[in-house]
């Protein structure tokens, strides 16, 4: 999964966090199935996780206000994410 492309589409503030499944829509993904929803959350989750890791996006749990009142992680992008996107690749700045 390309994590560029992930770290497009999430916002940058934790008022605006999305879940894996707005994420994977605003990203275009195939989904329409639930065998296809299987694939593109274990590979999204992975990235995630990574970028996570790196420090790049934080994540919170939270529970679902209205229906069902399911857990879901909320993401959104760190400044580290904001400033590494504003940095000149190979200067070392």
């Amino acid at each position: 999964m390309n994590q560029e492309a992930i770290l497009a589409v999430l916002p940058d503030s934790k008022d605006d966090a999305k879940s894996l499944k707005e994420i994977a829509k605003e990203m275009g993904l195939e989904i329409t199935a639930y065998v296809d929803w299987i694939r593109v959350e274990g590979r999204l989750s992975s990235s995630l996780r990574a970028l996570a890791r790196w420090g790049l996006v934080t994540l919170e749990r939270r529970q679902r206000e209205e229906g069902h009142k399911f857990w879901y992680n909320a993401y959104w992008k760190t400044e580290l994410a904001n400033d590494s996107g504003r940095c000149c690749a190979g200067t070392g700045e």
